[in-house]
């Protein structure tokens, strides 16, 4: 509001006046004053004029929502208005205040206030505008404009005070909502772009650990198109023009290809007024990626890689009702004594096995047919648009090449039966051919048991000797020595067979052993003696399963048994140990005494003997000590 100094008031009061006066001088006095004097008739018309100034100006600023006041060089208040009143209080006068410091009035302070916008003017000369808050919390915008005489110097100063208190507090919510807004936006990983209906870009934010977009510097002004893709802005795009209007939404997915490294992103549009879209896009591969792997869980087994029998069921559905499939053949494939080889090498193992022969059945199979893992050790295999012999040709190639693979990192080759049958129309189920290849591989694996039984054995006595657990010279000299020595106990021929397939097998749970404790020269901690130990008992559990070796399984138990009682596991004392245990214990011991070890020198026959002496009674059988001893030397062996 621009403030007119009050001189200039009383100079268009004067200039009227003086108009006034030359039209009253050219007249007839007489006439115009009625009989009244010239003097007293200006003087009422001066007095009359002024006083309707001065009504006008106070109706018009008593109007006002400002708070104004006019003060003096000394900051004494010489009219104020009525804003300016209520403004510090209800209940005072007009005459309460004039004549009196503004600082007293508002502030009951005897010296003018820091920072004073009138204060200022008065040293300056010049307008000033300052926000004050005061202590009740108001803030209010406080200007000061200097009132000028007819000499250009200040005569006083009018004062504009206007409660600005909600508007502060607008703008403060409103920065807090901005805020807000901004820190959501720093937080949130999406892309946000908003582009007019002509696709360029009015403002974006970009995303904290992704960006999509090629040409990011200052892309305000750009088309959609100079910032990303073609295909991805064409997308964005198109799909913005079916958005009906304003609150409208749309959402499409889209994937980015770099290299082998695919990204999936979520485009959720919306359209906020006629002429503006809302771009938000969201990187989505993580939960993409977990769908496809929770997909892939639910179809594949975890083992091997191969699909699951949930899935193999599910094509079975499909292809039961397909004529285009036909001939069909299946292949029931079971992995040969798994559960043995899960005892003779652990489960670890076990699972090895399972891979391998996975990958034996992928190698060896088309792309179209389907291999599935249906059981613990069963894998099926449909061989769509197959003929019967297709199906035979299969099965031999994959019997060869478990013969062949080389078993130096699982201890033993892996060993399947397999049994085919074809379905060549619809009036046979798939479900009736699987039972038949089912019935066909069971045949196969009964007739065939003893044979993969004994090349498992074989297979792990090879391990065994390659890996350095047991040696061809000891497990031969045993044998010899053991059957020998037997004989000339007048065993019966039942008795040195067993008791040389002792000596060929009884380290056989060996195989479950770190090699690291085997090959140890020094004492070996109470964990590692624990753990030698159970090789007795895994011995016994494979020869247990093996119909050939199941009759000394009980003489692989106890060879590690003494005369004294101080033997594992079971501390069985005297002849409670097998006769056949407590010849092959001083036949054993003797033939590593005198033969050596990779770990330990040999000694000669007198202190090999020497021991044998030194222990009967304690570690073996007196009696048969001493005729042992007396043996070697009547055959000077």
């Amino acid at each position: 509001m621009k403030i007119v100094p009050f001189h200039d008031s009383f100079n268009a009061i004067r200039t009227q006046l003086n108009e006034l006066n030359q039209k009253l001088e050219s007249s007839d006095i007489d006439d115009v004053t009625s009989g009244l004097n010239k003097k007293e008739f200006l003087n009422s018309i001066i007095l009359e004029s002024m006083n309707e100034s001065e009504r006008e100006k106070e109706q018009i600023l008593n109007s006002l929502v400002e708070q104004v006041c006019y003060m003096d060089l000394d900051y004494n208040i010489k009219w104020i208005n009525d804003a300016g009143l209520r403004n510090i209080s209800s209940d005072i006068s007009v005459n309460d205040i004039l004549g009196k410091p503004c600082h007293k009035i508002w502030h009951g302070l005897n010296q003018p206030c820091e920072s004073c916008p009138v204060a200022t003017t008065l040293k300056t000369g010049w307008p000033n505008k300052e926000e004050i808050t005061y202590p009740d919390g108001r803030t209010m915008l406080v200007s000061s404009q200097p009132v000028i005489d007819d000499n250009d110097s200040i005569m006083g100063i009018i004062e504009v005070l206007l409660d600005i208190t909600m508007r502060k507090d607008a703008e403060r919510a409103l920065e807090k909502s901005k805020q807000r807004a901004q820190a959501l936006l720093d937080v949130i990983p999406d892309l946000l772009l908003i582009f007019n209906e002509s696709g360029s870009i009015i403002d974006y934010h970009p995303a904290p650990e992704f960006d999509i977009l090629t040409n990011i510097e200052y892309p305000q002004g750009k088309h959609l198109s100079e910032v990303m893709s073609t295909d991805l802005a064409s997308a964005i795009f198109k799909n913005s023009k079916t958005l009906e209007g304003p609150g409208f939404s749309r959402n499409f997915e889209f994937n980015n290809q770099t290299g082998s490294d695919e990204q999936f992103y979520n485009c959720r549009l919306i359209k906020t007024t006629d002429t503006e879209n809302v771009c938000i896009i969201r990187d989505i591969s993580l939960q993409k990626n977990r769908e496809r792997e929770i997909l892939h869980k639910s179809f594949h087994d975890k083992l091997t890689g191969l699909y699951n029998r949930a899935y193999f069921d599910e094509e079975l559905k499909r292809i039961n009702h397909s004529r285009e499939s036909l001939p069909t053949s299946i292949l029931i494939i079971d992995v040969n004594s798994l559960k043995l080889t899960n005892d003779a090498f652990g489960h670890d193992f076990g699972d090895r096995l399972l891979q391998v022969v996975a990958d034996i059945l992928q190698t060896n199979s088309r792309k179209s047919d389907v291999i599935a893992r249906t059981g613990g050790d069963e894998f099926s295999i449909i061989l769509p648009g197959s003929p019967l012999a297709k199906a035979e040709r299969l099965s031999d190639r994959i019997r060869a090449a478990c013969r062949e693979r080389d078993f130096e990192d699982i201890f033993a080759r892996p060993s399947v039966s397999i049994g085919t049958a074809e379905r060549i129309d619809n009036s046979v189920s798939l479900q009736d051919v699987i039972k038949l290849a089912d019935e066909r591989m069971y045949e196969m694996k009964l007739e065939k048991r003893k044979e993969h039984l004994n090349i498992l054995i074989k297979d792990i006595l090879i391990s065994m000797k390659t890996h350095g657990l047991q040696t061809k010279e000891h497990t031969d000299s045993c044998i010899r020595l053991s059957g020998e020595f037997a004989s000339s106990r007048d065993l019966s021929r039942d008795s040195i067979d067993k008791i040389k397939n002792l000596a060929l097998l009884h380290d056989i749970g060996n195989i479950r052993i770190s090699s690291q404790i085997l090959s140890k020269s020094g004492k070996l901690s109470p964990d590692e003696y624990s753990e030698v130990r159970q090789h007795a008992i895994i011995g016994f559990r494979i020869a247990k399963a093996i119909p050939d070796y199941a009759s000394i399984a009980d003489l692989i138990l106890y060879h590690h048994e003494r005369w004294d009682g101080q033997g594992y596991p079971s501390g069985l004392k005297g002849k409670e140990v097998p006769l056949l245990n407590r010849i092959f214990s001083i036949v054993d011991t003797y033939d590593l005494l005198h033969s050596g070890t990779p770990y330990k020198n040999a000694v000669s026959r007198e202190e090999a003997l020497n021991e044998i002496h030194e222990n009967k009674g304690k570690q073996f059988d007196p009696d048969l000590a001493d005729n042992f001893i007396q043996y070697i030397k009547d055959e000077n062996l």
